[in-house]
């Protein structure tokens, strides 16, 4: 009987011992628990770990050696973006494109249809940064955030890049190309929204579910939009 007391007794303290030991750890680790490290995270979902073959971790996440890259690469996209988007007569929108008629337009029109591209860039760029900072009280690394942002519009710079090629090779005409065109367009959309929630889990810390949240919202809210004036 006395062994039996005692046994309770040793287990009652090791419990204790235990509950003071994860006590101690959860204190010690709390930011890391409410901030994980994403980028460095293995996925469980199979969809998200396909997708992250297709993600540009290294300049996404601006590791110090990487920053020079992560600059030129971005201002690249700029750059490419604002020269495909004059050839093809886009003016852009968030993840969209609205073709403009560059018949009878003056160079200074042309001009200003080719730097919507950038103006674009900055706008997205302020609307997320705000949603971050307004519901979710994420201030961080703003920096960071605004000089590898472009990134995730790469994708959208091969959609343009594959439709001036339809567009100077006229088979835009072809119905059948006409509907590749738009396909192509929807699946490099996806790609670049699944980089901005990838982004914002690195750069703002926040849950996979959270920033797809705020990517699918804001793009169906861009297309609602869109829509809108098109009727």
């Amino acid at each position: 009987m006395s062994e039996l007391v005692e046994q309770k007794q040793n287990k009652k303290y090791y419990l204790q011992e235990l509950g003071i030991y994860a006590y101690n750890s959860l204190k010690n680790n709390v930011e890391t628990i409410k901030t994980p490290d994403f980028a460095h995270r293995e996925l469980k979902s199979p969809i998200l770990r396909k997708l992250m073959w297709i993600t540009s971790k290294r300049f996404i996440q601006f590791e110090k050696k990487d920053k020079k890259f992560s600059i030129i690469i971005s201002l690249g996209i700029i750059i490419l973006g604002t020269i495909f988007c004059g050839l093809n007569g886009f003016y852009s929108f968030l993840l969209f494109f609205m073709e403009i008629s560059q018949y009878n337009l003056e160079l200074f029109f042309q001009i200003l249809i080719s730097l919507s591209f950038i103006a674009n860039f900055f706008i997205f760029f302020i609307i997320i940064e705000g949603i971050s900072r307004f519901f979710y009280k994420k201030n961080e690394n703003i920096i960071d955030f605004l000089v590898s942002f472009a990134i995730i519009l790469y994708p959208l710079i091969l959609f343009l890049l594959i439709h001036l090629i339809f567009k100077w090779v006229n088979l835009l005409n072809v119905s059948i190309f006409n509907l590749l065109d738009n396909v192509l367009l929807i699946i490099f959309q996806v790609w670049s929204l699944w980089l901005l929630s990838y982004s914002l889990c690195v750069k703002k810390g926040l849950k996979i579910e959270s920033s797809l949240i705020i990517s699918l919202l804001l793009h169906y809210g861009g297309f609602t939009i869109i829509l809108i004036f098109l009727v």
